[in-house]
């Protein structure tokens, strides 16, 4: 999240406060708008500018009453326009709502305003993502310690500042971890509601209420049979990142408890399978694993001797680079997709197997949409944001503008540039409507 005193400190000359504020207010958006309500376009946090044209027409106090209502993170009037000078009625108006205030000074083009904002929010996301990698690498590293289970638990109680415990069933001879081990206490319990959860209904991850806390549980196998658990806690809603921990925690105490049974390929296109990619992906970076960025799903009566490959209901599933289409296999191969999208992919692909009884292979057909798709993620970032406003505000350049924050001549030739890439008119409504979709089931 990006904080209003990093905006400040990052837009420079671009904000002049006009009032003090808090330096610690989330802020998640900029927001440009000339409208008398723009409330009804905000979803609350967002940094509003305006030139203050609503501001000649209107009551300013009932304007920022408005805003005040609709969550407002801070305002930032652009000078030169209508304004040679913020109104003192809108500045005593922000202080009595409790609003922060800014001014653009003349000149400053409000997109380095929106600029600075992206940029921190990038940054913050690519920080995040660092942390993430550092910690499953940190996890890796104390599985291949003296003392693997426990160095994994404590790692990865660390890592999600929480408690995480390691419950073995009856067939694994390991004993049990815990880490803090000053919550012993709690364990009895722990393992009664893990036993009940995972062992007995044969889930592979559950979620009960333990101690008045919310507990999260993920089986441990040894490739066939379930032999344990971790069970972990934080007191507080898990982060998908740490879901995405716990799993590569999972994987990597089920390498250590069956060593070379099963490398680390089969816990790899597991995750893959159950939608877990960002862990698949994790995995897959710690164990020095190369994984393509996107894959076809090889579904297959017998085993098709890939490194990538798992099972789901009594069928063989690999996964193969996109640009791989294997010789003399008996079973079906879908279109390239994503990491994201194996499950759907294997999903498909079991169901064709099932009706067709292949005895050659059978390749799906890759639809013209994922390849629009799937070239616009590997192009201009802006493009495809740029796309998808287009498309989410139905064809409205302006609006889709508004929603960048940028001007509407900015938009036009992101897509022009967009339809000569995807070779396609972005306004041709089957165009528009198969983009759509696969855009949102990449996730864009």
């Amino acid at each position: 999240m990006v904080s209003l005193g990093a905006l400040v400190r990052t837009a420079g000359s671009a904000l002049r406060p006009l009032a003090p504020f808090d330096a610690a207010r989330p802020l998640t958006g900029v927001h440009v708008s000339e409208l008398d309500d723009p409330g009804r376009y905000l979803d609350g946090g967002e940094f509003l500018l305006t030139t203050g044209i609503p501001l000649l027409t209107r009551s300013i106090d009932e304007y920022v009453d408005r805003l005040r209502a609709s969550g407002i993170g801070a305002i930032g009037i652009g000078l030169g326009e209508g304004w040679d000078d913020a109104p003192s009625a809108l500045i005593d108006a922000c202080r009595d709502h409790g609003i922060p205030l800014f001014a653009v000074p003349d000149g400053v083009p409000f997109l380095d305003v929106s600029r600075a904002y992206w940029s921190l929010a990038g940054q913050g996301g690519r920080d995040e993502a660092a942390r993430a990698a550092h910690a499953h690498t940190r996890l890796a590293q104390a599985a291949a310690g003296r003392d693997p289970i426990a160095s994994v638990v404590r790692q990865l109680a660390q890592a999600i500042g929480g408690w995480v415990a390691w419950l073995p069933f009856r067939q694994s001879r390991t004993a049990e971890r815990l880490h803090p081990a000053s919550l012993e206490g709690m364990l009895p319990a722990v393992r009664d509601d893990v036993e009940r959860s995972i062992l007995r209904s044969g889930a592979r991850a559950a979620s009960f209420v333990s101690h008045g806390s919310a507990v999260v549980a993920h089986a441990v196998t040894d490739g066939a049979d379930t032999i344990g658990a971790i069970a972990l806690g934080t007191g507080r809603p898990l982060s998908r990142a740490d879901q995405q921990l716990a799993l590569t925690a999972s994987a990597l105490i089920g390498l250590a408890l069956v060593p070379g049974s099963t490398g680390p390929e089969r816990w790899i296109t597991e995750l893959a399978l159950d939608g877990e990619a960002g862990a698949a992906r994790a995995l897959a970076r710690t164990a020095g694993v190369a994984l393509p960025a996107s894959v076809r799903v090889l579904v297959s009566a017998a085993s098709s001797g890939h490194a990538l490959s798992g099972s789901r209901d009594g069928l063989h599933v690999a996964l193969v680079p996109a640009d791989v289409v294997p010789d003399g296999t008996l079973g079906v191969l879908s279109a390239p997709v994503g990491m994201e999208d194996v499950p759907s992919a294997a999903a498909r692909m079991r169901a064709l197997h099932r009706t067709t009884a292949p005895d050659d292979l059978v390749i799906e057909p890759e639809s013209r949409a994922a390849r629009w798709a799937e070239a616009l993620a590997n192009a201009d970032p802006a493009l495809e944001t740029t796309v998808v406003a287009y498309l989410r505000q139905r064809h409205q350049t302006e609006r889709a503008a508004r929603e960048l924050g940028v001007h509407r001549n900015t938009v036009r030739p992101r897509l022009v540039a967009a339809e000569r890439l995807l070779e396609a008119s972005l306004d041709d409504p089957d165009v528009a409507a198969e983009l759509w979709i696969a855009l949102r089931d990449r996730g864009a």
